[in-house]
């Protein structure tokens, strides 16, 4: 039984002041953040009924976490972590949420990290797990890309490549909290910036840069959002309307739809950075996974 609502709402956003936004104030290094997000993997807890492998694919580490029974879709994800944080250990029980809800096998990708990794590591990581899904045999309409916060911007400049390329295109695509432009210069993030509790434009900026290296932050190469969007697949967007991300999300949503592409955007009021993740007490983050879902079985 949850909480009372009000209450897990408030408790969470406490926890994620003191554990989280305030940290990445300090003047830390970004291997200490990402230990820091790796413990903090214990809090979250996978589904007991989903099954999870330590695989490669393509050469690329991934997990591989699959429902019970014969999943015929896929779902490559990037978890977050401003590019420099995060692991397939961190998004574990999410990936298990979505495998199930999803009835899909869900790959988590282990991707090269800035600032030792800055572009392209990440999207080569991606190209080479999405060949190898192909050579094995799923067909581009049977995989979904998925990402929260700085992975949608990998995922996005990976459907961005592949229609470049000419190569079969993904169903479709989730995004969790879209980070995508790493000039954050969009309204919201110094309009929510005492607002949202998990998120700093500080952390960001420094996860941003390691991964530009001398690439200029608004090139759409590393900044996404300002890429040409014509003739990607439809896109499942979520976002809580406290995060300082709010407008990338909104912002792609409006781009992407006036570039012809079949989006639907989710802004769940009240809620914050990735909060699906705390489905354990939040209600709405179960609305919210159930509707990643079925546009996962759906697509």
């Amino acid at each position: 039984m949850r909480l009372p609502q009000p209450i897990a709402h408030r408790l969470v956003k406490t926890a994620l002041r003191t554990s989280f936004k305030l940290p990445s104030l300090l003047p830390l290094p970004l291997a200490v953040l990402r230990q820091a997000m790796e413990g903090g993997a214990l809090l979250f807890r996978p589904r007991a009924e989903a099954i999870v492998e330590k695989a490669t694919l393509g050469g690329v580490p991934v997990e591989r976490i699959s429902p019970p029974g014969r999943a015929d879709r896929v779902l490559l994800h990037f978890h977050g972590g401003a590019f420099f944080a995060g692991s397939s250990n961190t998004h574990r029980a999410l990936g298990s949420e979505l495998a199930l809800r999803g009835m899909a096998q869900v790959i988590m990708v282990d991707y090269q990290r800035a600032p030792e990794h800055p572009y392209p590591a990440a999207l080569e990581d991606g190209l080479a797990c999405y060949h190898a899904l192909l050579e094995k045999g799923w067909c581009g309409d049977q995989i979904v890309l998925g990402g929260d916060s700085g992975g949608c911007g990998h995922i996005l400049s990976l459907a961005i490549t592949l229609r470049d390329r000419g190569l079969p295109l993904p169903s479709g695509l989730v995004m969790i909290s879209p980070y995508l432009d790493i000039t954050l210069s969009l309204p919201s993030v110094k309009r929510n910036a005492r607002r949202d509790p998990m998120v700093t434009a500080h952390a960001l900026r420094r996860g941003g840069d390691g991964f530009r290296g001398k690439i200029p932050e608004n090139d759409p190469r590393v900044s996404p959002l300002y890429a040409e969007l014509r003739g990607l697949p439809p896109v499942l967007v979520q976002a809580g309307s406290e995060e300082i991300l709010l407008d990338d999300a909104l912002m792609f949503s409006e781009r992407a739809q006036s570039a012809g592409v079949d989006v639907n955007c989710r802004i769940y009021e009240g809620l914050w950075h990735n909060f699906q993740m705390f489905n354990a007490l939040i209600a709405e983050a179960d609305t919210a996974l159930d509707e990643i879902g079925a546009f996962i079985r759906t697509q």
